[in-house]
C-alpha cells in the first residue's frame, strides 16, 4: 500500500466518530485535490485506533496538520500524546494560519459583508485553558484589520462571554462566522440552539474552513513544509 506523505488530524466526534471521519475524509479530498503527486492521510482522535492505523501507514518525516482552531491542550497534549514517538512533524494548527483572516475577510464579502457588525462565534474552554481564547481573539483582530469597515463581537460556547451575551444585540442583516474548525455538533445543534435562544435572526455561515479558498490554503501549508519551508509547531518526534 501506498504509503502517507503528509496526515491531516481533526478532532472528531467522539458520541458519533464514522460521521466526523467521513466528514474529514471528504474535506481531505478537497485539499487532496490541490495538491498533484502527494498523498494525503487523515484520521480524528476520537474514532478509536484511527490516529495509530494511519501513522502505520505515513512515511517518516511526514507532516502532521492539525485541523484545530488553536495550539493549545489538545493538539500539544492530546495529539502529541497520540503521536507519541512517531516520527513525524507536528505542524503549527489550521486556526493560526496567517494566511486565514485574509482569506476568511474575502468570504465574507462574498457573502455580503458590508460593513455591519460580525459575530464570530467559537468554542472557548470551560476548564480556563487560555489557548482558544488567545487565537480567537487574535484571529478577530486581525480580521477587523482584514475587513477594515467591521467591528466584531465574539460569544463562546464554554466561556463568558457566552454566545445569547453576545448574540442579542445583532439585526437581520448581520452575518454569524462559526471559528470552528469543522461541522460536527457544536455547530449544528449548540451554536444554532444559542443563537436561537438568543432571538439572533441574522444568517449563519459555514464554518471558517468551508470559505472560498481555505481548503487551497491548508494544502500550501502542507506543500510549504514538504518542501522544507515549514516550521515544526513540535520538531520530529521519532
Amino acid at each position: 500500500m501506498e504509503q502517507f506523505d503528509a496526515l491531516i488530524i481533526s478532532h472528531g466526534q467522539p458520541s458519533s466518530p464514522e460521521p466526523a471521519e467521513e466528514a474529514l475524509a471528504d474535506y481531505v479530498t478537497r485539499v487532496q485535490s490541490h495538491l498533484p503527486g502527494v498523498k494525503l492521510g487523515c484520521a480524528t482522535l476520537a474514532a478509536q485506533g484511527r490516529v495509530k492505523d494511519a501513522l502505520e501507514n505515513t512515511k517518516p518525516g511526514a507532516p502532521v496538520y492539525p485541523l484545530f482552531m488553536s495550539d493549545g491542550w489538545f493538539v500539544r497534549t492530546c495529539l502529541a500524546g497520540r503521536l507519541g514517538d512517531a516520527p513525524v512533524e507536528l505542524m503549527s494548527p489550521f486556526g493560526m494560519d496567517p494566511n486565514l483572516p485574509g482569506l476568511a475577510a474575502a468570504g465574507l464579502r462574498v457573502e455580503g459583508q458590508n460593513g455591519n457588525p460580525l459575530l464570530l462565534v467559537a468554542h472557548g474552554s470551560g476548564s480556563g485553558r487560555p489557548a482558544p481564547e488567545r487565537a480567537t481573539r487574535e484571529f478577530a483582530q486581525k480580521l477587523e484589520g482584514a475587513l477594515g469597515d467591521t467591528s466584531i463581537e465574539i460569544g463562546f460556547l464554554e466561556q463568558a462571554p457566552s454566545i445569547p451575551e453576545k448574540a442579542n444585540k445583532f439585526n437581520a442583516e448581520s452575518l454569524c462566522l462559526p471559528f470552528f474548525a469543522m461541522e460536527g455538533d457544536h455547530v449544528r445543534r449548540d451554536v444554532h440552539e444559542e443563537l436561537k435562544a438568543a432571538g439572533f435572526d441574522g444568517r449563519v455561515l459555514p464554518v471558517i474552513s468551508q470559505l472560498p479558498g481555505v481548503d487551497v490554503m491548508v494544502a500550501r501549508a502542507i506543500k510549504s513544509h514538504l518542501d522544507g519551508q515549514g516550521t515544526p509547531l513540535i520538531a520530529a518526534m521519532g
